[in-house]
């Protein structure tokens, strides 16, 4: 082995970054931070409206498919993660969301000891910088940014005149004391940039000596001797290498972390022996597959929004390059969107819908006079499925390192949870069609026309239906030796030097985006590992 480090970290997502930072503030401890992807340098990773362009041209991401679902009449899905210096922070639409702190009561209960919310609120603060400054309950000086977006369309008024008619809680900041209700989306921006782990963790500690960042590199294999993991065997630009480590930490996501345990021989055993490959531990790796379920209902709008001017192509330009130069305008922002929280029936403990109401709808695009069309604005409700009792799993489809894994969701083999989407497709119908929003809504676009009875519903949910890209539950921490992969402290079961560190670590989905939850989760290991 020609590389001997301390910590080895394979994957710089959300929890690599944060962790490279964290664990290299102790100039004696050498880290080597391995990213299969390039870097973060194309300037439309920054810009908060190039996540546009990048999503259409599918840029910086591992392009996975399920298996053909059954519960979505058997549709492929695709599965989009960052394959970039970053992460999933680097592509994703920026939504910052803690998750309800039921969450991590739900976690204790599942046996992941001091991982309860107040065990977990002081890393929120501790990487978080508000705009509004420091709080009892939100953190003024870390370093993820994190801003409220601008409702600045009328319809928005509307919008909240609707819900309050409708019965529903506004709240002014779902990351604070008020989790439930409704209010102005919050997005990780800071000074007219995206907040990404990448540019608040990992660049400012690239020039820290005891800190080595590799990319273009894709770990293959753990290396083992005997039940201690002893470093990573990787690939970069074809030429095989591999680093000692005196830890191996895995935050590959909820996807690849399983996929590289399992071809490093550690999961389950009749699968692994199914493969040709024998098993050197035998844990329930994959297993548990949690993701969000989202459904969209849309309506014409009369006329078009306010977004609407910015996209057309003069002023696109023109916002395009006062954003970059000046970090400021239409370019350094996203569209303004009410995020809600929301009960499904009122008895529950905690929401299970989450909202998203907004315009312009997903195909906005630039257009111009006599070139191109405008595009025809919408009003759109989105609905995720916060308590999703459907369970899928990571499987091998191989043993090449190169060929991708099996993801299948089984979405919907759970009668709960298409009995909760359906309630909260209704709920986004009756949102939709209520008289406060008439000045603004045209005709209905998706269903084309109101739903007639229950069966109507599901049949739409089923065809229409698709999961929002948070993969989370493979590898769960927990007491439990037949249900969990990992011990409290992140360490996998059994094995010795080996952790692992990002979402698949969640004994349950957290009920909101997990980005970041995942920079929380690491910057509480790193703490954790060096006590």
């Amino acid at each position: 082995m020609n590389q001997t480090f301390d910590f080895v970290i394979v994957g710089a997502g959300s929890a690599g970054c944060v962790l490279a930072n964290r664990l290299s503030r102790d100039p004696s401890v050498r880290v080597l931070l391995l990213e299969a992807g390039g870097w973060d340098k194309d300037p439309m990773i920054g810009l908060p409206v190039g996540i546009k362009p990048m999503t259409a041209k599918k840029q910086y991401r591992w392009v996975d498919t399920s298996d053909p679902d059954e519960g979505l009449n058997g549709r492929i899905n695709e599965v989009l993660h960052g394959k970039v210096i970053g992460g999933g922070s680097s592509i994703n639409y920026m939504a910052h969301t803690r998750g309800h702190p039921r969450d991590y009561e739900r976690w204790v209960t599942a046996g992941a000891d001091g991982w309860g919310f107040e065990d977990v609120a002081p890393f929120f603060k501790e990487c978080e910088a508000w705009e509004r400054g420091e709080s009892a309950t939100r953190g003024g000086v870390g370093e993820i940014g994190a801003q409220q977006g601008r409702l600045d369309d009328p319809v928005f008024a509307a919008w909240f005149d609707a819900l309050r008619a409708l019965g529903y809680d506004r709240t002014d900041d779902y990351n604070a004391s008020h989790p439930e209700g409704f209010g102005a989306v919050q997005y990780s921006i800071r000074n007219g940039r995206r907040s990404s782990a990448a540019r608040e963790f990992l660049h400012p500690a690239l020039q820290r000596p005891n800190l080595t960042v590799q990319v273009e590199s894709m770990a293959t294999k753990i290396l083992f001797d005997k039940t201690r993991a002893v470093g990573v065997e990787y690939v970069t630009k074809g030429q095989k290498q591999a680093a000692r480590a005196g830890r191996v930490v895995l935050s590959l996501g909820a996807i690849n972390t399983p996929h590289l345990l399992m071809l490093s021989g550690i999961g389950p055993a009749a699968h692994l022996r199914s493969m040709g490959i024998s098993p050197l531990m035998n844990l329930p790796v994959g297993q548990g597959l949690e993701d969000h379920l989202g459904v969209e209902v849309m309506w014409e709008r009369k006329k078009p929004g306010t977004f609407h001017q910015t996209l057309r192509l003069d002023q696109a330009v023109f916002s395009m390059f006062r954003g970059l130069a000046l970090r400021s305008g239409p370019a350094s922002r996203l569209p303004g969107v009410i995020l809600g929280f929301a009960k499904s029936n009122s008895t529950l403990p905690q929401p299970d819908l989450q909202y998203y109401l907004q315009t312009p709808p997903p195909y906005a695009d630039v257009w111009f006079p006599g070139l191109k069309r405008p595009y025809q604005d919408t009003l759109s409700v989105k609905m995720n499925l916060l308590s999703q009792q459907s369970r899928g799993e990571i499987l091998l489809r191989s043993t090449d390192p190169t060929e991708r894994p099996r993801i299948v969701y089984n979405s919907l083999s759970e009668p709960r949870d298409i009995e909760t989407l359906r309630e909260g497709v209704m709920r986004a119908q009756a949102m939709l069609e209520s008289a406060e929003l008439s000045p603004f809504r045209g005709n209905p676009l998706m269903p084309d026309r109101p739903f007639r009875n229950n069966a109507e519903v599901d049949a739409y949910i089923r065809s229409h239906a698709f999961q929002q890209y948070h993969p989370a539950c493979t590898c769960k921490m927990g007491k439990d030796e037949t249900d969990s992969v990992l011990n409290p402290d992140l360490s996998v079961r059994g094995i010795y030097g080996l952790n692992v560190a990002d979402a698949s670590v969640m004994p349950n989905l957290i009920s909101a985006n997990p980005n970041i939850p995942v920079v929380m989760l690491a910057a509480k290991a790193a703490a954790m590992w060096l006590g």
